[in-house]
């Protein structure tokens, strides 16, 4: 008989739509970059200066699990090919920090808040992201208990890395926890490869439909309480 004592949240296309969100960071990254840096914007159009980062992490592969300094360095290298010279690191840096406070802006899903709540009255709740979003900055942020990037441990979804961070944290063990998120491989079978149980989030306009490796799917939160009891109902007479 397994009790669940941990859930642990994707965040983009989980508690909030990802491509709205990148979408206004990245108009902003690149408003900032016309007008401090013109030299830059004559040379890179937003598409062009977006295939420079991914080959610049082509280059340099031990960047993929550090998403914001893989966006800081590539962007210092653009600024040297455009001429700015020792101003490069300085100024990449400033426009960074208009990303990532544009990046926070999220619009979360509908009933999130509410489920959040009800949710943490009885779990431990822990966000894992891959991404580089800091839940720090947003009012949920008072019912988890702890949040993990894989910037900050190196590793992202689905490696171990992240999931065994949050069963340490809540004190429990693999079956005692949900991992809840959007990406079949990242979120599902990354969870059920340390032995958690997964459900499926289906909010994004490209999500895949139910896959069979997760335990439930939702694509509406006021779904995800009754989904829980129901998994824990199950476990509790296997």
């Amino acid at each position: 008989m397994s009790t669940i004592k941990l859930l642990s949240f994707d965040l983009d296309d989980t508690l909030w739509l990802s491509a709205p969100t990148i979408h206004k960071a990245e108009q902003a990254f690149y408003q900032h970059l016309q007008l401090h840096a013109p030299a830059l914007v004559a040379k890179f159009s937003p598409e062009a200066l977006r295939e420079h980062r991914l080959k610049y992490l082509r280059a340099q592969p031990n960047l993929r699990h550090h998403i914001s300094q893989w966006r800081t360095d590539s962007l210092r290298q653009a600024l040297i090919e455009s001429g700015y010279g020792k101003q490069s690191s300085e100024m990449a840096s400033a426009a960074f920090a208009v990303f990532i406070a544009a990046r926070q802006q999220v619009l979360l899903l509908e009933h999130c808040t509410t489920v959040l709540q009800e949710l943490s009255k009885n779990y431990v709740l822990i966000s894992l992201t891959n991404g580089n979003a800091d839940l720090s900055n947003l009012a949920i942020s008072n019912h988890f208990s702890a949040s993990y990037r894989a910037e900050e441990l190196g590793a992202a979804k689905p490696a171990a890395p992240l999931f065994l961070e949050a069963l340490k944290h809540a004190g429990c063990r693999p079956e005692e926890g949900i991992h809840i998120g959007d990406n079949i491989n990242d979120d599902i079978f990354g969870a059920k490869e340390v032995g958690m149980h997964a459900i499926q989030a289906r909010f994004a306009a490209d999500a895949p439909p139910p896959h069979p490796l997760a335990d439930q799917h939702f694509n509406d939160w006021r779904e995800l309480p009754a989904l829980i009891r129901q998994l824990e109902a199950k476990l509790k007479t296997s």
